[in-house]
């Protein structure tokens, strides 16, 4: 095998984005423990592109993401990576809740419609009591299958390799600089690695002296029995202030309470998890009182799955100021779907030296300053967070 300039770990949505954008310019080798690429989180969750979030920094990637799958819905006929839907973004108590991030996407071209009537729009919502809600009409639904499988073809057409079933052990530095990774197949010298792994980073920052607080959170996801709501054509729908989200899928509906659970991180591959009876009952207790016409789905099957966050809720990107040579495209949390394309942008642009000009580095450095503690959510509602420690069990 060529020696690599890069290697990449973590071969989901972020590390394949990294890897499609990066290879026309660097000789790339991407490193996943499972057997298949995409298998953990970019496996385990909605599908829905949120360009209405909390956070500016995730807008702006979200904008950047929308706007690629629509290109690459031409660009990939045989995989279609999304397809637009409609969403409707409500909230039951804090009807200021998302205004800013409404600010931004209007500052952006993009028409985001207050709603006076969203069952009109969105059946499954007759009989909400909710103070505002919004319509974004263009909002897509993501098949992340197909985003990781399109980036690693081109990816892989750039002469990139992608070697599964290999775990990294640790990063290898010699003269206070990345030189390359161990693996359980042996040492690959390289002079870049891009810690890609999900809920991995932070253990393999961790072998080279280095705390980069990424925390793994479980969150559950139920998949009901057929419903007569359950229409391709309807938006998909999300409380966000209580934490309640529902999408068509098939025939049945996609749910979740948006709970939240601190984890250790995963010892290896395979970090999906069963439904606990807790989460369960608190997301269908809200599905009655949020979405009356749902009140008698039944969920069918579901699972948990990691999302991986810096205590501040923001992405963990770019050039690490501590070691030379690493660079990051982790801690996206529940928005890989929603931001990995333009993630892989601008870790690529940075790592080759290109400005990014609509993307400012130091709000979401590895370098930056991070908080002690912080709230999770763990019913999903804003106004009942709790207080955690913000070091990663190891």
């Amino acid at each position: 095998m060529i020696r690599p300039d890069v290697i990449i770990i973590g071969a989901g949505l972020a590390g394949s984005s990294v890897a499609a954008h990066l290879a026309p310019r660097r000789r790339v080798l991407l490193l996943e423990q499972g057997p298949q690429p995409g298998q953990e989180a970019a496996a385990q969750n909605a599908g829905m592109v949120r360009r209405l979030g909390e956070d500016p920094f995730e807008r702006a990637l979200a904008i950047r993401t929308a706007a690629r799958l629509l290109e690459l819905n031409a660009s990939w006929p045989d995989l279609q990576p999304s397809r637009t839907t409609g969403a409707v973004m409500g909230l039951a108590h804090d009807p200021l809740h998302l205004h800013d991030a409404v600010a931004h996407l209007r500052a952006h071209g993009v028409t985001v419609e207050s709603l006076d009537h969203p069952a009109a729009v969105a059946p499954a919502l007759a009989g909400a009591r909710l103070q505002q809600t919004w319509y974004v009409a263009d909002e897509q639904v993501a098949d992340a299958h197909a985003i990781v499988t399109g980036l690693l073809r081109e990816a892989r057409a750039h002469k990139a390799t992608v070697q599964c079933a290999t775990t990294v052990r640790r990063i290898v530095t010699r003269a206070g600089r990345v030189a390359g990774v161990e693996t359980d197949q042996g040492t690959i010298e390289a002079g870049a690695v891009v810690l890609a792994a999900g809920a991995w980073s932070a253990r393999l920052a961790a072998g080279l002296g280095l705390s980069r607080p990424l925390i793994p959170i479980r969150r559950t996801i139920l998949h009901s029995d057929p419903h007569p709501l359950a229409s391709p054509r309807h938006p998909w729908c999300w409380i966000d202030d209580v934490g309640i989200y529902a999408r068509p899928e098939g025939e049945g509906w996609l749910m979740s309470g948006c709970d939240e659970a601190a984890d250790p991180i995963p010892t290896g591959p395979g970090s999906a998890g069963p439904v606990e009876p807790l989460p369960r009952a608190q997301a269908m207790d809200k599905i009655r009182q949020f979405f009356p016409p749902l009140a008698g789905a039944r969920p069918a099957r579901g699972w948990t799955g990691l999302r991986t966050f810096a205590p501040d809720r923001r992405p963990v990107l770019g050039a690490d100021p501590a070691m030379e040579g690493l660079w990051w495209a982790a801690g996206l949390g529940g928005f890989g779907v929603t931001c990995s394309l333009a993630v892989g942008e601008v870790v690529a642009a940075w790592m080759v030296g290109d400005e990014v000009d609509w993307f400012e580095a130091h709000g979401v450095s590895p370098g930056r300053r991070f908080p002690g503690r912080w709230p999770i959510r763990p019913t999903g509602e804003l106004h009942r967070p709790r207080l955690i420690g913000a070091t990663p069990k190891l």
